[in-house]
Protein backbone atom coordinates (compact mmCIF):
# COMPACT_ATOMS: atom_id res chain seq x y z
CA UNK A 1 0.00 0.00 0.00
CA UNK A 2 2.99 2.51 0.74
CA UNK A 3 4.14 1.92 -2.50
CA UNK A 4 0.89 2.43 -4.16
CA UNK A 5 0.69 6.65 -2.33
CA UNK A 6 4.11 6.36 -4.48
CA UNK A 7 5.87 7.32 -0.95
CA UNK A 8 9.31 5.27 -1.90
CA UNK A 9 11.56 8.24 -3.37
CA UNK A 10 12.64 7.41 -7.06
CA UNK A 11 14.60 10.90 -8.16
CA UNK A 12 17.62 12.00 -6.02
CA UNK A 13 18.28 15.41 -6.01
CA UNK A 14 20.86 17.27 -4.98
CA UNK A 15 20.73 20.84 -4.18
CA UNK A 16 23.45 23.43 -4.82
CA UNK A 17 23.76 26.96 -4.68
CA UNK A 18 19.86 27.62 -3.55
CA UNK A 19 18.41 30.84 -2.01
CA UNK A 20 16.09 29.93 1.53
CA UNK A 21 14.33 33.03 3.30
CA UNK A 22 13.18 32.22 6.81
CA UNK A 23 9.81 33.00 7.06
CA UNK A 24 9.47 31.69 10.83
CA UNK A 25 11.04 29.00 12.85
CA UNK A 26 14.72 27.85 13.29
CA UNK A 27 16.65 25.93 9.68
CA UNK A 28 18.04 23.67 13.12
CA UNK A 29 14.95 22.11 13.28
CA UNK A 30 12.93 19.46 11.42
CA UNK A 31 11.11 18.92 8.64
CA UNK A 32 10.81 22.12 6.86
CA UNK A 33 7.53 23.58 4.55
CA UNK A 34 8.93 24.91 1.91
CA UNK A 35 7.00 27.33 -0.42
CA UNK A 36 7.82 27.58 -4.24
CA UNK A 37 6.29 28.09 -6.93
CA UNK A 38 2.62 28.64 -5.57
CA UNK A 39 3.16 24.71 -4.21
CA UNK A 40 3.96 23.34 -0.47
CA UNK A 41 6.02 20.76 -0.13
CA UNK A 42 8.08 19.14 3.46
CA UNK A 43 11.68 18.21 3.67
CA UNK A 44 12.33 15.45 5.98
CA UNK A 45 16.04 14.34 6.85
CA UNK A 46 15.79 10.66 5.82
CA UNK A 47 15.49 9.06 9.32
CA UNK A 48 12.20 11.02 9.72
CA UNK A 49 10.65 9.76 6.11
CA UNK A 50 12.02 6.36 7.56
CA UNK A 51 9.74 6.62 10.42
CA UNK A 52 6.84 7.85 9.37
CA UNK A 53 6.59 4.85 6.08
CA UNK A 54 7.60 2.51 9.09
CA UNK A 55 4.64 3.82 10.81
CA UNK A 56 2.62 3.68 7.76
CA UNK A 57 2.97 0.16 6.69
CA UNK A 58 2.41 -0.76 10.63
CA UNK A 59 -0.90 0.70 10.61
CA UNK A 60 -1.54 -0.69 7.17
CA UNK A 61 -1.02 -4.11 8.58
CA UNK A 62 -2.71 -3.53 11.45
CA UNK A 63 -5.67 -2.72 9.56
CA UNK A 64 -5.34 -5.43 6.92
CA UNK A 65 -5.49 -8.01 10.22
CA UNK A 66 -8.64 -6.61 11.22
CA UNK A 67 -9.89 -6.63 8.40
CA UNK A 68 -9.30 -10.42 8.07
CA UNK A 69 -10.40 -11.17 11.42
CA UNK A 70 -13.70 -9.19 11.05
CA UNK A 71 -14.15 -11.48 8.13
CA UNK A 72 -13.15 -15.01 9.34
CA UNK A 73 -15.43 -14.52 12.51
CA UNK A 74 -18.37 -13.64 10.11
CA UNK A 75 -17.86 -17.12 8.39
CA UNK A 76 -18.37 -18.96 11.81
CA UNK A 77 -14.77 -21.07 11.93
CA UNK A 78 -14.09 -23.98 13.50
CA UNK A 79 -10.98 -22.92 14.49
CA UNK A 80 -10.55 -18.83 14.22
CA UNK A 81 -6.75 -19.25 14.17
CA UNK A 82 -6.70 -21.98 11.78
CA UNK A 83 -8.77 -19.95 9.32
CA UNK A 84 -6.92 -17.20 9.27
CA UNK A 85 -3.79 -18.89 8.37
CA UNK A 86 -5.20 -20.14 5.63
CA UNK A 87 -6.48 -17.61 4.19
CA UNK A 88 -4.08 -14.90 5.03
CA UNK A 89 -2.02 -17.90 2.74
CA UNK A 90 -4.04 -17.68 0.05
CA UNK A 91 -3.82 -14.48 0.26
CA UNK A 92 -0.35 -13.86 -0.56
CA UNK A 93 0.06 -16.98 -2.40
CA UNK A 94 -2.49 -15.82 -5.05
CA UNK A 95 -1.96 -12.88 -5.18
CA UNK A 96 -5.86 -12.15 -4.18
CA UNK A 97 -8.29 -9.92 -2.27
CA UNK A 98 -9.57 -10.74 1.09
CA UNK A 99 -12.92 -11.86 0.42
CA UNK A 100 -11.82 -13.85 -2.63
CA UNK A 101 -9.31 -15.66 -0.14
CA UNK A 102 -12.09 -16.61 1.95
CA UNK A 103 -14.57 -17.69 -0.70
CA UNK A 104 -11.95 -19.99 -2.13
CA UNK A 105 -11.27 -21.32 1.57
CA UNK A 106 -14.71 -21.97 2.24
CA UNK A 107 -15.15 -24.06 -0.82
CA UNK A 108 -11.41 -25.79 -0.71
CA UNK A 109 -11.93 -26.10 3.33
CA UNK A 110 -15.39 -26.46 4.39
CA UNK A 111 -14.65 -28.59 7.81
CA UNK A 112 -12.91 -25.30 8.35
CA UNK A 113 -16.48 -24.04 9.26
CA UNK A 114 -19.39 -24.70 10.90
CA UNK A 115 -22.62 -25.72 9.55
CA UNK A 116 -25.21 -23.31 10.03
CA UNK A 117 -28.72 -23.81 8.75
CA UNK A 118 -31.76 -21.44 9.25
CA UNK A 119 -33.44 -24.35 11.30
CA UNK A 120 -30.86 -24.93 14.07
CA UNK A 121 -31.10 -21.00 14.96
CA UNK A 122 -34.76 -20.55 14.56
CA UNK A 123 -35.66 -24.56 16.05
CA UNK A 124 -38.03 -24.91 13.28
Amino acid sequence: MVNELNLDPQTKVKVKNIDVELIEGDLKEKPWLIESEDKNYVLLEEKQYDKIILLLRNILEENLEYKIEEKVINEFPVDFEDVKLVVKKEMEEENIPLDKAIKKVKTQYPNLFHKIRLEDIFNF
